[in-house]
């Protein structure tokens, strides 16, 4: 039997190991992140990207979650094939999908490939919210 092609689509819940072991705070046994996780996932908020069968990345999107809009809650690649255009695709199926004229988005200043990422779309910035990195004062 051959594998379908990579692709995105609305997780099930037979995805929700694949999603922890993609997350690396989950997979470093967070329960708090896990049960987050699954939530999102039975709401329906939560796309998977799949290659090979497996889940290499996913993105969450809360609707009307901020202010009256769309929210990126989160967008994870598998570390291993991070810079593969996985992250990329993802982003741009959740715009492409939300329901929303806007989306926002949140994302630590430490977070490098995420707001290269960003960047990288055109997406523009609209604060900062000082204090969340771990090493901030």
């Amino acid at each position: 039997m051959t594998q379908p092609p990579a692709g995105i689509r609305c997780a099930v819940a037979d995805d929700l190991d694949g999603v922890l072991r993609a997350d690396h705070v989950a997979a470093q046994g967070d329960p708090e992140r896990a049960e987050f996780l699954r939530s999102s996932l039975l709401l329906g908020q939560c796309q998977v990207h799949v290659a090979d069968g497996a889940v290499t990345g996913f993105v969450i999107v809360k609707p009307a979650h901020f202010f009256g809009r769309d929210f990126l809650e989160f967008l994870i690649v598998d570390p291993a094939l991070r810079r593969s255009g996985i992250g990329r695709a993802l982003l741009r199926h959740a715009l492409a999908t939300v329901g929303t004229s806007q989306v926002f988005t949140s994302t630590n200043t430490s977070n490098h490939p995420m707001r290269s990422l960003l960047e990288a779309e055109d997406l523009s910035f609209s604060s900062e919210l000082d204090g969340l990195d771990d090493d901030a004062c």
